[in-house]
């Protein structure tokens, strides 16, 4: 029976059929086309263009600015982007063919330098400040981030002089150089507050650092800003949906260079040669030398206890490297951060948490046998939480927590040491040098009377203690010392947007907390030691008790804190009216800080402020000042005003120049300020008597009791102040190249100093002589910086940049007596730079520079007061022509232990997932005198390097072979001394860091919901050139030549993001 549909009925499934299908229609995924390009109608190639919600799907515009957009939902939002170019969002609206012209932003390109206390367009910026990408910072591998910042901003120059000991690779930072004695370090700033932990700080919590360096752009920080300002600025979140990061490195460090040290017949025969040229008899006879050439002779290879006996010959008679049995050559490193950022309209965040793991460079003896840790190594746990919350349309607060624990672990300083745990650094590098290769160790056998792996005193034969100590002792059996610092940084600040009252004007304040605590919990063991005897003769082996201690071990503790309190508030002031623009800024800072100690408490009270002009983003003018007050004057001196002005001109924006399809950009810019410094070593109230009584019989001055008289106070003293002058060019070339030219000049004048004038007979002691302002110095140079950016097309982006900065300073007066016209150079300090070397000039020209028999039997020879040289020694010049070379001869040498120029090239690239970095480095110009220890080659029974064995003989240099040192002795002589053999030259050029990585396409991560993972290998301080750095065994960089040496450091790792 034929059914039929009833006509209501069917009508209505005939609606919703129709709604259905138009949805259908609606929502149906389409292919978008197009081209992009830019206002003058000129193709972007690679151009960012991502589906708004899906950000798996996207792309970037080709050669011609084409993209395409495959399947995508008809109503989908594009979300367009392009570096200094305004970001859109296009509504596609069922178009398959979208073409879009992006304009400038130029809020975007202007709005980028951090300045002192606030943020400036860039374009407007009238003082000399530079900036370093963290981008390149996080390539490096360094736990410390002021020495990740090495050759990476011009003008800045960190050195890491101390070597990469974990805990203490502290870096030395100069900034344009230095122009004092009193201190050369910059002032840094952490979020607006000036802290010292930059050595603590996660590279992947800082979002920009910036480098103030003239005085208009440090003029507001008064008494501090006197050598220049690190801003560091951490990251904040924003709007939009929470992104986790996580990264992992795991890295291995070793030695940057290792010493090449002789073998033991290498070093008898060395040892052997210097006995000789002193006319001693040789230490080592032609059978005891074949003793070590062949330790095995006499044995029976058929003999069922060959093995047994092989090993103890070999032993008795050893070919040690004490330098790799002590430190390691390879040393493990972890860092493991994540980080989560986010935010509504109302409340953003920026959380990070890290963990750092460095491992030391000594061998130590494991937990497992020693019952405790004395190794070398470093773990650190960072935190941060910066929060930022819209408390209404014109109130925002926000409230920084940074949290940094330190744990570092090295052997027990305090049983030898007082507690120096540098000193005992030293000595440690220092007996791994100089422990002999024929010293038998490190550890006694069983078998032979005495306990097992005990530590021996080093000997060698039948010669007993030689040594000053042994390092195996000292580095496992004296117990362990764990050092713990805490660190707390805490900001709570608000922002209040006074538009209501003016268009324009703002008020911010911020207070801050910070609290150090540190802790030592120490091990203290005594443990007794042997010494092992061979007598040649026989081959007997025989160990004796050397220290006999009780074999005891006990705990000690101790602990200490400091804490800081800064409170700041600024009025802001930021309008346009026009082609004017006017800004202004008035600021207080107060600051109070527990130095840990039982002192004063200290306080310091700054005024600053700032006005800025800008007509037609053409010409620019800014004035700033900063007023402090000082403990260290009376209060007649005691507030100091420190005023700057600036002007720039930026060409490029003036209608003859505007457009150019070459020149882009190009300003000039010129400043002059005035800046002070009240700081003079650890000294206090310069101005005060610092008298205190003393002992005595009575407790009366009248019966008796003494005075201590200590430093006498100067009501006259003042501030030393900077006079700084700086010119500045940048400029941009088609948009690709950019570049920045600065030239600078400071006069330092009224510089605080210890009296050189005064003599002693008048009664005082010279340190207790009033402070003064005398001193006078002129520092001067140059920084050029240059940056070429270029996407070459849609898969190949490239960066080049580079640096080079020139500094050069002089001291002019400061207080020094002239000596007698018989000495060649009359003056030591005046007239010469800072960390000048002093030293004897060799005559080179004279037989390569050394005596011969020949010379030395000249009876018209010079002689010298200070010794009598023989063959392969030292030819000095007598530069007073008086016929004795004496200390009348001395001569500069070098030009300062302060690099002259730093510099840095940077080279990156990108290539669909792949992306590669390499960065170059290096110092020239500075020199610096090495002795003793780690140089020379006497110490104890003979130190020998690479460069001692090509030393003089009369055969090599009869022969014309190469020399590379004077005769060998076994003593001091006229050699040993300051003079241009022994003031090294310590120019550097290292391959400085090296990174290699690939993104994996994102669709593969898709179903894991991560959004971006990256792998990554890595290097730092791989490669070092310094070809005049005679001491080839030690690291130019480093300033001590028994110090903890610099490493390089080679890391695999991944970067992940969801």
């Amino acid at each position: 029976m034929k059914k039929t549909i009833p006509v209501n009925v069917g009508k209505r499934l005939m609606f919703i059929f129709l709604c259905m299908y138009s949805i259908g229609i609606f929502a149906q995924n389409i292919n978008v086309t197009g081209f992009v390009t830019d206002s003058k109608n000129e193709p972007l190639i690679g151009v960012t263009l991502k589906i708004i919600g899906e950000s798996e799907k996207g792309t970037v515009t080709d050669f011609d600015g084409k993209y395409v957009l495959p399947n995508i939902p008809s109503n989908a939002k594009i979300e367009v982007s392009y570096v200094g170019m305004q970001k859109q969002v296009i509504d596609v609206k069922g178009r398959t063919t979208i073409n879009i012209v992006l304009s400038e932003d130029t809020e975007l390109l202007d709005e980028v330098v951090v300045v002192a206390y606030g943020v400036q367009k860039k374009v407007s910026v009238t003082g000399a400040i530079s900036t370093v990408s963290t981008k390149d910072l996080r390539v490096s591998t360094s736990p410390s981030l002021a020495n990740a910042l090495s050759g990476r901003i011009a003008g800045l120059t960190s050195m890491q002089r101390v070597g990469g000991q974990p805990g203490a690779d502290d870096a030395t930072m100069y900034l344009r150089g230095a122009a004092t004695i009193n201190g050369t370090n910059p002032l840094i700033l952490i979020d607006g507050v000036p802290r010292d932990n930059i050595r603590t700080l996660d590279i992947n919590e800082v979002e920009s650092i910036s480098v103030l360096k003239d005085a208009s752009a440090t003029a507001v920080f008064g008494v501090r800003g006197a050598n220049g300002v690190l801003i560091i600025t951490t990251k904040r979140g924003t709007e939009g949906k929470p992104e986790l990061s996580v990264n992992v490195t795991q890295s291995f460090s070793k030695l940057t260079r290792e010493p090449e040290m002789p073998g033991s017949v290498e070093y008898m025969n060395l040892r052997n040669e210097a006995l000789a040229n002193d006319g001693l008899e040789p230490a080592f006879s032609p059978d005891i030398i074949a003793k070590f050439e062949n330790p095995l002779a006499g044995l029976d290879p058929n003999d069922p206890d060959y093995a047994s006996k092989a090993a103890l010959r070999k032993w008795m008679y050893p070919n040690n490297n004490w330098y790799q049995m002590l430190v390691r050559r390879w040393s493990p490193q972890t860092n493991v951060n994540t980080n989560m950022s986010g935010g509504t309209d109302k409340v953003s965040y920026f959380l990070n948490v890290g963990y750092l793991h460095q491992g030391g460079n000594m061998n130590t003896l494991s937990k497992d046998i020693l019952k405790y840790d004395p190794s070398y190594k470093l773990d650190r746990y960072s935190f941060r939480s910066n929060i930022d919350y819209k408390v209404t349309k014109w109130m925002t607060a926000y409230l920084n927590l940074g949290t940094y624990i330190e744990k570092q672990n090295m052997p027990n300083p305090g049983v030898m040491y007082g507690g120096d745990w540098r000193w005992m650094t030293r000595d440690l590098m220092y007996q791994a040098q100089t422990i002999l290769p024929i010293s038998p160790g490190p550890s006694t056998l069983p078998g032979f009377g005495v306990p097992a792996d005990r530590p021996l005193d080093p000997t060698y034969l039948t010669v007993g203690h030689y040594a000053d100590r042994s390092p195996v002792m000292i580095m496992n059996w004296y117990g362990y010392n764990l050092d713990t610092r805490s660190n707390l940084n805490s900001s709570f600040g608000l922002d209040f947007d006074l538009g209501a009252i003016t268009q324009g004007l703002s008020l911010k304040g911020m207070i801050s907390y910070d609290a150090y605590g540190n802790s030592m919990t120490r091990g203290n063991m005594f443990q007794t030691d042997y010494q092992a005897f061979i007598d040649p003769e026989t081959d007997e082996l025989t160990f004796s008790v050397y220290g006999l201690k009780q074999d005891n071990f006990y705990m000690s503790y101790g602990e200490g804190s400091r804490y800081n309190i800064n409170v700041q508030g600024q009025l802001l002031y930021n309008r346009t009216f026009g082609n004017h623009t006017v800004g202004g800024m008035l600021r207080t800072e107060r600051d109070h800080w527990d130095s840990g100690s039982n002192q004063i408490l200290f306080n310091v009270l700054g005024f600053a402020g700032r006005a800025t002009y800008d007509y037609a983003s053409r010409y620019f003018a800014e004035v700033n000042f900063g007023y402090n007050g000082s403990e260290q004057f009376s209060p007649t001196k005691r507030f100091g005003f420190f005023p700057s002005i600036s002007a720039g001109w930026a060409i490029s924006n003036e209608s003859f120049l505007q457009d150019n399809p070459v020149i882009t950009f190009l300003k000039l810019r010129a400043s002059y300020g005035k800046v002070g410094n009240d700081k003079m070593g650890g000294y206090r109230f310069l101005y005060l008597d610092d008298n205190s009584m003393g002992g005595g019989f009575s407790g009366s001055l009248a019966a008796g009791k003494g005075v201590n008289e200590g430093l006498l106070g100067n009501k006259m003293i003042t501030w030393e102040t900077a006079d700084k002058y700086n010119l500045g060019l940048d400029f941009s070339i088609m948009k690709d190249i950019t570049g920045q030219v600065e030239l600078f000049r400071e006069n330092r004048t009224d510089i605080l100093l210890t009296r050189q004038s005064i003599p002693i007979w008048q009664g005082t002691p010279l340190n207790n002589i009033p402070k003064v302002n005398m001193g006078e110095i002129q520092n001067k140079g140059y920084e050029i910086e240059l940056g070429y950016n270029k996407q070459v097309n849609k898969d190949l982006f490239i960066n080049i940049k580079g640096q080079l900065s020139y500094n050069r300073n002089k001291q002019l007066k400061m207080d020094e007596v002239p000596r007698d016209e018989t000495y060649a150079y009359r003056y030591r300090s005046t007239g010469y730079p800072l960390g000048q070397n002093w030293g004897y000039l060799i005559d080179w020209d004279q037989d390569g520079g050394y005596w011969t028999e020949e010379t030395l039997a000249d009876p018209n020879k010079v002689t010298y007061d200070f010794g009598t040289p023989g063959p392969g020694d030292f030819v000095y010049k007598d530069l007073n022509n008086d016929g004795v070379v004496n200390d009348r001869d001395q001569a500069p040498i070098g030009v300062g232990n302060i690099p002259r120029y730093s510099y840095g090239a940077s080279f990156s690239a990108q290539w669909k997932g792949f992306d590669a970095y390499i960065f170059f480095q290096g110092l020239a110009k500075f020199n610096s005198t090495f002795a003793q220890q780690g140089t020379w080659e006497y110490t104890i029974r003979g130190t020998y390097f690479p460069y001692h064995k090509t030393a003089w003989t009369q055969e090599r240099w009869e022969n014309g072979d190469k020399i590379t040192y004077p005769a060998l002795h076994t003593g001091a002589t006229t050699n040993h001394m300051a003079n241009s053999f022994f003031v090294f030259d310590r120019d550097l050029f290292r391959l400085k860091n090296f990174e290699i990585g690939y993104t994996l396409p994102q669709n593969t991560l898709k179903v894991l919901g991560i959004s971006n993972l990256r792998i990554f290998l890595n290097g730092q301080n791989v490669l070092t050139w310094s070809p005049k750095f005679r001491p080839y065994h030690l690291d130019p960089e480093n300033d001590d030549s028994i110090g903890y040496p610099q490493t390089s450091i080679f890391s695999f790792g991944t970067n992940i993001k969801f």
